[in-house]
């Protein structure tokens, strides 16, 4: 058995009152978010050793994001025998760290105060819900790699490694996991980090994250010739322990292996669990031996009520991995095969950025869209075309090749170059859209929440879905958690395929979900919004300031930007 009832019955109801959210006010009613009184953007240990890392170079000149998402989705990646360099190392955990600081007003409700020195708001290469960076990342090696044997957490404020313990602690992160490996990645969540401002909401924002931090990984990764395949079926439990972190205020979701292990190195016997009542979860909060002091912005730390109780359910402690054929249920259904309206095939360019620059480039586009130019219908179908192809990139619970992903796509066009004003889905095997509703933009405007964006000077939007119930009803309430992860990565890719080409791009959860459904005509097949990337052409910037922290050498996309900076 693979959950209990009770488990996914938890998550079943958490999910849906995300969805209704706007509709029935999440608890607790009346939250107020005490500015005052927010955590730090980073995790800071105070009594570790430093260890630098090198400039971050997120990929070789001649690789694109196109390149790198058709790389990433190779088979046979759970058998890559590389490790990877400390090099390569650095610019993997540099997609979380500092890039530059920049300054643009915009309509985004923090725009005046970024202009404070004071409130500095330093640019990332991932995207993250509200800027809040709740995901952190350690490195657990062995004695092949390109660090000592230890344990290691990644500095976003400083772009360097914490030493947390030194000895070789790999065999207890494969028996939880299945898998040897010469080096383990981690990708755990403070729940604090993001909780302070959006309290019940959180776990659906901090498990998009995890996505979205997961596809530049393998993005960069693919880019130097290492495809990866992320365990997301492990016992929590054992890796917490090795992190030296508790599972409730700070747990692991994502284990990625690299490189690996020699022939002699195979996972260690499981130590069987202690029977437990069917109805009971897998324990969430972890008792760590000696944690390591880490510093505290906040005076006072919230736990909320569902978020425990969601984040409990998707443990699965020592439950066996369910099939690669469970993966099959939760497929997103492929659009009815009616009239299709093509879309142009799409064509690299040689003067396309790179994957580098796109990364350092990304940013949410806050109220700066303009609806005075269409986006060119090439341009949508590149960015469909990539968001579709991270879909199809292998986990240790659906291997790659990947016949169909777990999220579908559709598009809510508004002013796409040759395309009316209606909803169509994407059909990735034919290569374009097809026809749905129409759209009156007044009413897709009353379902918006938030005053940051207005949607008529939108060009599309992406509507990320997934069929939730089906993938709770295969792997129970840790469904619903890996299904918001492929969530995050495709808003991720989104991002980095429409810097790429151009185009300003905006991750949003503020719309209203079964409001969309509806338009997109899914309401009641169990296919559900889940997340919605605004795509468009921006305004050109008035007062604008860039503070790159690296010397990197500036091309195409860059210089272009560059040139149409204030300083």
């Amino acid at each position: 058995m693979v959950s209990t009832p009770s488990d996914a019955a938890t998550a079943l109801d958490y999910a849906r009152r995300v969805f209704d959210r706007q509709r029935v006010p999440l608890p607790p009613l009346g939250f107020q978010v005490d500015w005052a009184d927010q955590p730090s953007r980073h995790k800071l240990y105070t009594d570790t050793v430093k260890v630098p890392l090198p400039e971050p170079s997120f990929a070789p000149p001649h690789v694109t994001t196109d390149a790198a998402v058709r790389a990433a989705g190779e088979p046979g990646a759970a058998a890559t025998a590389t490790v990877p360099s400390l090099e390569v190392l650095a610019a993997v955990l540099g997609c979380y760290g500092l890039a530059d600081r920049r300054t643009e007003p915009n309509w985004n409700d923090d725009s005046d105060a970024k202009l404070c020195s004071d409130r500095a708001a330093w640019a990332r290469p991932t995207a993250s819900g509200g800027g809040m960076y709740p995901a952190e990342s350690y490195l657990v090696t062995g004695r092949s790699g390109p660090l000592p044997p230890g344990v290691y957490h990644y500095d976003t404020a400083h772009h360097s490694l914490d030493l947390l313990s030194a000895g070789d602690r790999r065999p207890e992160i494969a028996a939880a996991t299945g898998t040897s490996a010469e080096l383990y990645a981690v990708v755990t969540v403070r729940f604090w980090k993001n909780a302070f401002k959006y309290n019940t909401f959180s776990y659906h924002v901090v498990t998009q994250d995890v996505g979205a931090l997961l596809a530049s990984w393998r993005l960069v990764l693919a880019a130097y010739g290492t495809p990866v395949e992320p365990v997301l079926w492990f016992d929590e439990r054992p890796v917490g322990e090795v992190l030296g972190v508790d599972g409730h205020d700070e747990a692991p979701f994502v284990v990625l292996p690299l490189g690996r292990a020699p022939a002699h190195e195979t996972p260690a016997p499981e130590t069987p669990a202690p029977e437990t009542p069917a109805h009971e979860a897998p324990a969430a909060r972890i008792d760590v031996d000696r944690p390591r002091p880490v510093w505290e912005a906040s005076r006072r730390v919230r736990t909320f009520e569902l978020v425990s109780r969601v984040h409990a359910a998707a443990l699965v402690g020592d439950r066996p991995r369910p099939a690669p054929e469970a993966a099959r249920s939760g497929t997103a259904r492929p659009p009815e095969r009616s009239p299709l309206v093509p879309l142009p095939p799409p064509v690299p360019k040689n003067s396309d950025p790179g994957l580098d620059e796109s990364l350092r480039w990304r940013r949410t586009s806050f109220g700066l869209f303009s609806g005075a130019r269409p986006i060119a219908a090439r341009d949508l179908a590149g960015v469909l075309s990539a968001v579709a192809g991270a879909g199809l990139t292998g986990t240790d619970v659906a291997p790659a090749p990947r016949e169909h992903p777990w999220t579908g796509l559709h598009v809510i066009s508004i002013g796409v170059e040759g395309l009316e004003r209606r909803a169509y889905a994407y059909d990735a095997d034919r290569g374009g859209l097809v026809p749905g509703g129409p759209v009156d933009v007044t009413r897709l405007q009353r379902l918006y929440a938030l005053a940051n964006y207005s949607l008529p000077e939108v060009g599309a939007i992406l509507v990320v879905t997934g069929r939730l119930d089906d993938l709770v009803a295969a792997y129970g309430a840790r469904g619903y958690r890996m299904l918001n992860i492929e969530a995050g990565q495709a808003a991720q890719t989104a991002y980095l395929a429409a810097t790429a080409r151009g185009l300003g791009c905006g991750a949003v959860l503020g719309l209203d979900n079964p409001g969309i459904d509806e338009l997109l005509g899914t309401a009641g097949t169990g296919e559900n919004s889940l997340i919605f990337i605004l795509l468009g052409h921006e305004r050109p910037p008035g007062l604008r300031y860039d503070h790159a922290l690296y010397k990197h050498a500036l091309h195409g996309l860059a210089d272009a930007r560059r040139e149409r900076t204030t300083r």
